[in-house]
């Protein structure tokens, strides 16, 4: 007699691992590329965050038979969207100290309105990459997750019926 199993996975730390490994892959690509930093890069990885989410809640709604709250799918998409954050800002920080930090680094002298000469250090990709991490990887990924996550939620919601009486319903 066979016993059948199922074995419960829990989807948002595989889709976060997913999306994740698709942004550092994306990274990896721009960084040969020699497109790391461009503006239009961080879109890119913005837009897998939401697809990713996205498809994560259809995911967990459809393995529990459409039947989810509108709050649990919203929060396994969040939690979907931390933990991807997470991974790509780790992989971010450790990606740029090991293999961009060595670009960038240069010395300026100026000569300001006395005309003594002031020399100073200029290290404008160390600068960019803090903007960039700050605003892409952190705030760019948490809030286009946080955005998909909320539309997926209410668009996949269990009761799509409203409340509210229609003048067609009273007579």
């Amino acid at each position: 007699m066979q016993q059948s199993s199922q074995v419960s996975v829990k989807l948002s730390p595989v889709y976060g691992i997913i999306i994740a490994v698709i942004c550092m892959a994306l990274t990896v690509i721009f960084y040969v590329t020699n497109q790391y930093g461009t503006l239009w890069t961080g879109f890119c990885t913005s837009l897998v965050f939401f697809l990713g989410v996205m498809l994560s809640i259809v995911h967990y709604n459809g393995r529990h038979h459409n039947q989810t709250s509108m709050m649990s799918s919203f929060a396994m998409g969040f939690r979907t969207t931390l933990l991807a954050t997470f991974l790509v800002a780790v992989f971010s920080l450790v990606f740029h100290f090991l293999v961009v930090s060595g670009e960038g680094h240069y010395m300026v002298q100026q000569e300001n309105g006395a005309g003594a000469t002031v020399v100073s250090n200029h290290n404008t990709e160390q600068q960019k990459f803090w903007i960039m991490f700050l605003g892409n990887v952190l705030f760019a990924n948490i809030a286009m997750g946080a955005l998909a996550a909320v539309l997926a939620a209410l668009v996949f919601k269990a009761n799509q019926k409203t409340t509210r009486n229609r003048p067609e319903q009273n007579v």
